[in-house]
């Protein structure tokens, strides 16, 4: 999986451990040199590696590319797009613009919150917490991740406990 910036910003704003709990029991997560290079939520690579991130440089052609292109997408999130295509790397995002932009390039899309739920039911992150960092990715996302969202979340999460009993 390949995540863009705002679900990294996301997630290191809200508590940085879950992105290592996430590797552990969801999967391997990729993001990409320039996408780190925009967060500033880290001082340096070695912050995300130790999360247990990989850290990819886009093919030469993909950045070619992205910086071509005119349309609704930064550079970085066509080149997240390109990157995914590629690699056959499902793309975490919350940009609705980009999610628009990957359906007709058959790139594979998952919102933040359902990296969340998927922790949650490998068994990673009892239910109140995955809650409480949703409202914390809300909080610090008030304009992306509204009331709405969170409380379609809980619900997913309250379905997957009573699945589980």
């Amino acid at each position: 999986m390949l995540l863009d910036a705002c679900v990294l910003i996301d997630f290191l704003k809200a508590d940085k451990a879950v992105l290592q709990l996430m590797v552990q029991y969801v999967g391997a997560f990729s993001v990409i040199g320039p996408v780190v290079d925009e967060v500033k939520e880290i001082n340096d690579d070695n912050e995300l590696i130790e999360l247990g991130l990989i850290i990819m440089e886009p093919a030469l052609e993909d950045a070619y590319a992205a910086g071509s292109q005119r349309g609704p997408l930064s550079f970085e999130d066509r080149l997240s797009l390109l990157t995914a295509k590629r690699h056959g790397l499902l793309l975490v995002t919350n940009d609705r613009r980009l999610r628009r932009e990957c359906e007709p390039e058959g790139v594979a899309v998952l919102w933040g919150l359902e990296l969340l739920a998927a922790l949650h039911k490998a068994g990673g992150m009892p239910a109140m917490e995955v809650v409480g960092i949703a409202q914390a990715i809300r909080e610090s996302n008030p304009k992306h991740i509204t009331p709405k969202i969170v409380e379609r979340f809980e619900e997913v999460i309250r379905h997957q406990d009573c699945r589980q009993r």
